[in-house]
């Protein structure tokens, strides 16, 4: 009995450091540089001021040009086609709401890295719209940011067919939980 239990010790010791290792809590991401943190803030307020101005065409473009040309191939279109719809939709769906708040709290911003060590970030994001059909809603959301060659990108993550064309274009995003968001009528 005694040589298999000094056989099985190597073994058992193995599995345990193994096992612990694997179950563990993954390792903080690496915080984002100075110069990442700059660039998505300017992109946050970019696109906070386009969303307050109605700039539908500046909203647009932080839309990740990969995910731009996959609609376009999807859709028979070229991207620039594309982007003149995606505008166009923009304007009629928002039309018929009043954009009572909007904001990204980059202060609750979570940073987080892929398994291939690319950064990102998930923003805690809150709209509060009214219409006359729906009265006034509060939506509470996440917010992908995404870097992409050097640039900051914006995705909405609480909608199932942005995640699943995300993840399509980007599946180093498949092993990533995105929260639902929150929507609730408001007074």
């Amino acid at each position: 009995m005694r040589p298999l239990v000094k056989l099985l010790l190597p073994v058992v010791a193995a599995i345990s450091i193994l096992s612990s290792a694997a179950f563990s809590t993954p390792a903080e991401a690496r915080p984002l540089t100075d110069a990442e943190k700059d660039k998505l803030q300017q992109t946050v307020e970019t696109f906070d001021k386009a969303m307050r101005d109605e700039d539908y065409e500046q909203v647009a473009n932080t839309i990740p040009p990969r995910v731009m040309e996959f609609i376009a191939k999807q859709a028979g279109l070229e991207v620039d086609a594309l982007r003149t719809v995606v505008i166009q939709q923009m304007e009629a769906a928002l039309a018929a709401v009043t954009l009572e708040d909007f904001g990204m709290d980059m202060k609750a911003l979570k940073e987080a890295e892929l398994a291939n060590g690319d950064p990102y970030a998930l923003i805690p994001t809150e709209t509060v719209m009214t219409s006359e059909s729906t009265g006034t809603m509060r939506v509470q959301s996440e917010t992908l940011a995404l870097l992409d060659e050097g640039q900051w990108y914006l995705v909405r993550v609480n909608d199932l067919q942005q995640v699943a064309i995300l993840r399509q274009v980007y599946p180093e995003f498949s092993a990533v939980e995105f929260s639902g968001g929150k929507v609730e009528a408001s007074e």
